[in-house]
């Protein structure tokens, strides 16, 4: 059977939809002032709060992702997108912090939408094209700052409840548009749809998998600890007023996100190996310079330039994974991604109690440069052969 050559209607529908759920995913972030007001909340209600949506989020990722690579990720999305909206919409009923916190939990399952375009995208494109695909897929993370200036802009307007009606609405829209409009590539005629036994084989076939879930855990997962702790960090160390601060951080946010388009591109052009070997080296080297005294402006200029790495260092990893496990991109690809989600989970955690232990920002920098060496010493050339020599033999 012929491989397709592509699939532009499926590629943007799934973007929005990854889109709304990502946005909707976040929404307890830029909401955390509100609802502690409201609630009286403690700094660790409001983390458990802001918490809850995405480690679940994260670690559901991995039967979400078996589950695509099963039935298909037209199914999966539109049914993901439909029962995420029921949650969304009862939390603007929510008139305690523990009715929340539930409504955190079942919303929390719309962050597992990462894990279902990433196979869905990549059974629809050629190798040399999927890297590309895949970047502009991740373009979907831009939800994030949908919700940041979104949900303190309706909040104002109409109280913080009516914000997660509002963003409810665009989850069930998504589910009907995505049910009737999207589509799976063919499959070959003779070939049975795999059990879920046959599915969970793939995770002993290679440590190649772990490799990936480390530099996701990596990349991935700077991105949404550095999301968080500049607008401290640039307040604390800077002085800079919380409104400059969030206008500073978002530029990060942007320049991450899309720079993903730019390390499919690139991936489908260049080894990925050598990519990441470049990426690593360079985000280390960062983390070792905003160790020195350096001016406001010079650590923007080099925040940002990590946020860039961080963003291609996304694009190629999923690129890797749609590579290696042409078969396998849903299973392989939500195991990778629970890795990134607990790598944003766990990180700002660490660091913010290295923070308050330390008082200083240097330790933290010092922390998640270990997690970079510790990356590069799994990229030696001989290492990755031997690696894609077992994964070829267990396909």
């Amino acid at each position: 059977m012929q491989t397709p050559q592509g699939n532009t209607r499926v590629l943007i529908l799934a973007t929005l939809a990854f889109a709304v759920c990502f946005a909707g995913w976040t929404l307890f972030s830029p909401l955390a002032v509100y609802l502690k007001t409201e609630f009286r909340l403690s700094s660790t209600a409001v983390g458990l709060l802001l918490a809850t949506p995405v480690l679940l989020g994260s670690i559901v990722r991995i039967p979400i992702g078996v589950l695509t690579d099963k039935f298909g990720g037209r199914r999966v999305f539109s049914v993901l997108l439909f029962f995420g909206f029921f949650p969304m919409f009862i939390a603007g009923f929510a008139q305690s912090y523990g009715f929340l916190l539930v409504c955190g939990l079942f919303f929390g399952l719309i962050g597992t939408s990462f894990a279902i375009g990433i196979p869905q995208i990549s059974q629809w494109y050629p190798k040399e094209k999927q890297g590309l695909a895949l970047g502009i897929y991740g373009v979907g993370n831009i939800g994030s700052a949908i919700a940041t200036f979104g949900g303190p802009f309706f909040a104002e307007s109409f109280g913080w409840h009516k914000v997660f009606m509002i963003y409810s609405a665009p989850l069930l829209i998504m589910a009907f548009v995505y049910w009737f409009f999207s589509e799976d590539a063919p499959r070959p005629a003779q070939v049975k749809p795999p059990t879920f036994g046959d599915k969970l084989k793939v995770y002993k076939s290679s440590n190649l998998i772990w490799v990936f879930c480390l530099f996701y855990f990596m990349t991935f997962g700077f991105f949404v600890t550095f999301s968080l702790w500049l607008p401290s960090y640039f307040k604390d160390f800077y002085k800079v007023t919380p409104v400059k601060a969030g206008g500073f951080t978002s530029i990060f946010v942007f320049a991450t996100t899309f720079s993903r388009i730019l390390g499919g591109y690139l991936s489908d052009r260049i080894s990925g190996r050598r990519i990441l070997i470049v990426l690593s080296t360079t985000i280390l080297s960062i983390l070792i310079f905003l160790n020195l005294d350096v001016s406001f402006v010079t650590a923007l200029i080099v925040f940002y330039l990590m946020g860039i790495c961080l963003g291609i260092g996304n694009g190629v990893v999923f690129k890797l994974v749609a590579e290696y496990f042409s078969k396998d991109t849903g299973t392989v690809g939500g195991m990778v991604g629970a890795a990134g989600g607990l790598g944003g989970f766990f990180l700002p955690i660490i660091l913010g109690t290295i923070k308050d232990y330390t008082n200083n920002y240097s330790l933290g920098f010092i922390f998640v440069s270990l997690i970079c060496l510790i990356c590069l010493s799994f990229m030696e050339e001989e290492t990755i052969a031997k690696m894609h020599k077992k994964v070829a033999n267990a396909a």
